[in-house]
């Protein structure tokens, strides 16, 4: 067994069981359905799902070590390599992958989110998302808001059929620009009790592409806001997806990239649908990229940037 120099196991060693025979209980199901419903996540956001059945941080740590360990049957859990390349790997919280072993048990347990669309974006871009969508998760019920998951907007009846059955559910058509749909990162509703719903389509930017291309094959982000700028003209989130109304969130990495789309959409002219994009920035993810240190719960708190002032996800 790989160890440091004060006996403790190396979090970049490969997995090696320390037990017979593990048995998932009711708070371990609970991290393995949060990993599958946003994405690789970070010990302390696994713990912020578990804390009210879970004993202690301590031991979800040790519960997270032996997952990825496994017994003899294998592994349960995996750490994504490129975790390890950031420049403060040792220091950091470990990020946890679901390993095939899990998707079979959520799979028997009837609790593996069907709907959910393979995933090819680089690591950070998963990170990036899955931290953003499971802190707006965990931090609505403090503010009396209800987050509604992208399995239950599929499942609902108001969903077309041909959506469900569709390859990818999340890729919506759109008609007169150059790409043929917009798949966003993500896709979830807010429920503001006794006032309606909010429905919203996360785009995740770490600025690693232009706002605009000359070549028009080559991706450029202006191409999915002209795409967003269909999708809200023709009201195609209401007959693809069945949901009443739609914005977009953009998160990036810092203030300028967000103005200089935000200067992109203005240039358009499209002052009916401007205030439907949101910006707002977490540095965090950035070249010097870090696992944030807490959830992001600023993200209901702190005002979204529109085109004319702003506005708060968390307000009714």
């Amino acid at each position: 067994m790989s160890t440091d120099t004060l006996n403790r196991r190396l979090r970049f060693a490969p997995p090696k069981p320390i037990v017979r025979r593990i048995i998932p209980t009711e708070a371990d199901y609970l991290i393995f359905e949060a990993i599958n419903r946003h994405g690789p996540l970070p010990t302390h956001y696994l713990y912020e799902f578990t804390k009210h059945i879970r004993r202690d941080y301590s031991h979800l740590q040790n519960r997270l070590t032996e997952f990825y360990n496994g017994d003899a049957q294998g592994a349960w859990l995996t750490r994504p390599p490129q975790q390890f390349a950031g420049f403060e790997a040792r220091y950091q919280h470990v990020v946890y992958d679901l390993a095939p072993r899990a998707k079979v048990a959520l799979a028997e347990r009837g609790t593996l989110s069907r709907l959910s669309p393979k995933r090819t974006d680089p690591f950070l871009h998963q990170l990036m998302q899955a931290c953003v969508a499971s802190s707006l998760e965990l931090s609505a019920p403090a503010k009396g808001l209800r987050y509604i998951p992208r399995e239950e907007i599929f499942t609902h009846p108001k969903c077309p059929r041909l959506t469900k059955d569709g390859h990818n559910p999340m890729a919506i058509p759109v008609t007169g620009v150059e790409q043929k749909t917009v798949i966003p990162d993500d896709l979830f509703g807010i429920e503001y009790p006794g006032v309606g719903f909010r429905f919203f389509a996360l785009e995740i930017d770490r600025n690693t592409e232009s706002i605009k291309r000359k070549n028009l094959r080559q991706s450029a982000f202006g191409a999915k806001i002209a795409g967003y700028l269909d999708i809200l003209r023709n009201q195609t989130y209401r007959t693809y997806w069945g949901v009443p109304n739609l914005h977009v969130l953009v998160v990036t990495t810092n203030g300028t990239h967000a103005r200089n789309i935000l200067e992109y959409i203005e240039m358009l002219d499209v002052q009916k649908y401007s205030d439907r994009f949101l910006f707002t920035c977490e540095p965090a993810f950035g070249s010097n990229w870090r696992v944030p240190r807490e959830v992001l719960s600023k993200l209901l708190d702190d005002r979204w940037i529109i085109t004319r002032g702003s506005k708060n996800l968390g307000e009714r």
